[in-house]
């Protein structure tokens, strides 16, 4: 079927990630006509969940912060209105994360709240109330900068003010006890964080978010997509599954319509893309590319990305932790992230998910660890994500069974209990993430942030092409709270940023 001119979309949305959907209920709510176009057969993008066994697991998003009363992500799904309606299981609020190290015991506490950030620590650091009364006050300096985690408007120059930061430098100004710097970015698997280049605002906007609150989307982050796409059909827009766009065919500079894989030809005035930049510009028309562009896009650093193990357990065979556990082989967190194939692993952490029928078990558990694509590179010529089904080669298989017993031997270490526990299990690789997110390499979160490079690093919302606009994870800061800010900025961009933060904040 081709759209005639007639038919024309206001807003075209390539993507159906959390930053595309969200811009798209955004401006449907506005009276717009609009249609996401989506390659798979499940949106969501990083939502994505995904069963076996008859257990839900989370393909990337486990844990989100800044859901509790008041806070901005909690505002912003109140305003779109899915709010409301999702399902939520509070982590514990003396510990959200623990922090563990090498073969040592003990575990270190990050906790929910200010106050208690500081006071679940002291036991451990009891000459270091000062130090962490510092590190909650310039968390939270950082996240004043920046306006939109505010949810109020505001300049570039504010953000200047602290983007040159540097995470460790920064922390070696409010402390000198390096177990307390280890234990403050040992869970940096939530921003890939790299010694050196990693700059303290996305350290501390993403970790304030956890630390004002931490919790979970039952029975998977996928009901986030869920509901924002009825909320989408309930403004009258629509959403075009298994329909992979090919092209975005332009005229005299504009783009005016997208073709698909199968043949349609989808009209409009305004488009989106929330897929990555590197993917992007293989669908434009290379006339429409300013060849600086093409190459400052190509040469961005991308984030690590991971391996995957997600097993389902015995019944009550595993306590139900109501924390996650960030392990590292080393006090030296930063080192993970360069570890060799043989030291492999060099950090993991483990989610829980509780049992309904047993309370107080774990019915099934995920871990991560970070893993190089060039570890898989062998077989990037391969595919198999829902709707294009393909077995990659035994060759494969074997590599992720080996992996696997690597990684559930280190976890046992600390879990005895897992041993002989699991019922089954399902890996995934960098191929994987590659596949059903989109990215290249299968990158965690996109393109990385260099302290060192942040205007050579910084992708605007807003491109040459007069009705492109950019939204997604690549854009400002990712996760669910960072996307969901984005597309705020993506929707302002044709709305006007004071008229949209009026509605958000009544």
């Amino acid at each position: 079927m081709n759209l005639s001119n007639d038919s024309t979309y206001d807003i075209v949305v390539v993507g159906a990630g959390l930053g595309g959907l969200l811009s798209a209920v955004i401006l449907a709510k506005e009276g717009m006509k609009v249609c996401v176009l989506e390659k798979d057969k499940q949106i969501g993008g990083c939502l994505q969940t995904f069963s076996f066994n008859k257990k839900v697991f989370d393909s990337c998003v486990h844990y989100i912060g800044g859901l509790g009363e008041g806070h901005t992500l909690n505002k912003i799904f109140s305003y779109a209105g899915i709010m409301d309606k999702l399902a939520l299981t509070e982590y514990s609020e003396n510990a959200f994360d623990r922090i563990a190290f090498a073969d040592e015991d003990l575990t270190y506490p990050q906790a929910q709240g200010n106050r208690n950030f500081i006071e679940q620590l002291l036991p451990y650091f009891p000459y270091e109330r000062e130090s962490l009364e510092k590190y909650i006050q310039q968390v939270n300096y950082v996240g004043d900068h920046f306006p939109l985690y505010r949810l109020r408007n505001g300049n570039g120059s504010e953000k200047d003010a602290v983007s040159n930061w540097r995470l460790m430098d920064t922390l070696t100004k409010i402390t000198d006890n390096k177990r307390l710097q280890s234990v403050l970015t040992g869970n940096n698997l939530l921003y890939a964080g790299v010694r050196g280049k990693t700059p303290f605002f996305l350290h501390a906007l993403v970790i304030g978010s956890y630390i004002h609150s931490s919790h979970k989307v039952v029975p998977g982050s996928s009901q986030i997509a869920k509901f924002l796409w009825r909320e989408l059909q309930n403004n009258g827009g629509t959403i075009l599954k298994d329909t992979e766009v090919v092209q975005l065919s332009t005229k005299d500079g504009i783009i005016t319509h997208a073709c698909t894989k199968d043949g349609q030809n989808i009209y409009g005035k305004q488009f989106i893309a929330n897929i990555h930049p590197q993917v992007l510009l293989e669908l434009l028309d290379e006339n429409t590319i300013r060849p600086a562009y093409k190459k400052r896009i190509e040469s961005m650093e991308q984030t690590v990305s991971t391996f995957m193990s997600n097993l389902v357990l015995q019944p009550k065979s595993v306590k139900m932790q109501y924390s996650n556990l960030y392990w590292n082989a080393t006090d030296d967190v930063w080192q993970a992230i360069q570890y060799k194939p043989e030291e492999w692993p060099a950090n993991y952490i483990l989610f829980y998910t509780e049992d309904k029928q047993n309370k107080g078990y774990a019915e099934s558990i995920s871990i991560l660890s970070y893993m190089h694509y060039k570890e898989v590179q062998q077989w990037q010529d391969t595919y198999n994500r829902a709707g294009d089904e393909n077995y990659r080669c035994d060759e494969y298989e074997s590599f992720k069974q080996r992996k696997e017993e690597l990684l559930l031997n280190k976890v046992y270490e600390r879990l005895p209990e897992l041993k002989g526990n699991i019922i089954a299990s399902k890996t995934a690789t960098p191929l994987t993430y590659r596949d059903y997110t989109g990215t290249p390499e299968g990158s965690l979160y996109g393109i990385l942030k260099d302290v060192n490079r942040f205007g050579a690093g910084t992708i605007a919302t807003k491109t040459k092409i007069p009705n492109l606009l950019l939204t997604g994870q690549n854009v400002n800061l990712h996760g669910v709270l960072g996307v969901s800010i984005t597309a705020l900025a993506t929707s302002a961009e044709l709305i006007g940023m004071d008229y949209l933060l009026s509605k958000i904040n009544p």
